[in-house]
């Protein structure tokens, strides 16, 4: 169903995306909390789950995942950081893997891992990356290219870019605030691209007027 303000809102089972990295410390977690928030803002019934769980939760819960998808329009599982058995089987559970990676070169080497694993083993997933605490959008752009001309060549997989949030003081004060950036900033530079990425999830161009992401 697509509503008043261009949203499509499903009416049946939910898209499951997988939020990962390679590596600890890129953001990921911030990052899944308030896309979150933002596309329950929206008017969404959005699920987040705490996936970094030990083996025998994890069994239990694959078994609830058929019966949740149903009850909700997105489901965002936040998984544990790496490309542990653990991590790689919840990545499988999702319809798409969003892969944050930041600017630096070890996370740029990590988030090629988790992509490699997840094309290897899984090559009809879709893949989507965003970039997280960059310098500015072209930046990003350029990280991006050069990230996804090396899985072209060396995986043959095509994978999707998201977009990027901007590094700014601001996300680290809410974090150590403990309060959801889109709550103690809702305005800011870094929330406002998570806006524009949870549009882009949504398949909404960000030039159109989205007015019910501005709540």
């Amino acid at each position: 169903m697509i509503t008043a303000d261009g949203i499509n809102k499903k009416s049946s089972k939910a898209r499951v995306y997988a939020i990962t990295s390679g590596k600890g410390g890129v953001g990921k977690t911030s990052i899944a909390l308030n896309l979150s928030i933002a596309l329950s803002k929206a008017g969404l019934k959005v699920l987040l789950i705490d996936a970094d769980m030990g083996y025998e939760r994890a069994t239990y819960f694959k078994k609830e995942l058929l019966k949740l998808e149903n009850a909700f329009d997105y489901i965002f599982i936040d998984t544990g950081a790496g490309i542990s058995a653990n991590v790689i089987d919840f990545v499988f559970m999702a319809d798409e893997v969003l892969v944050i990676m930041n600017t630096e070169p070890t996370a740029f080497a990590d988030a090629y891992a988790m992509v490699k694993v997840a094309s290897t083993e899984k090559p009809s997933m879709s893949v989507g990356i965003i970039i997280n605490m960059s310098k500015n959008e072209k930046d990003s752009e350029r990280i991006f290219f050069k990230f996804n001309e090396i899985v072209n060549r060396f995986l043959g997989k095509e994978i999707l870019y998201h977009g990027s949030i901007p590094v700014d003081k601001v996300v680290s004060e809410a974090v150590m605030r403990q309060i959801p950036l889109a709550i103690y900033a809702g305005k800011s530079s870094p929330m406002q691209s998570i806006r524009k990425i949870a549009k882009n999830l949504l398949g909404i161009e960000n030039t159109k007027t989205t007015t019910i992401f501005n709540r």
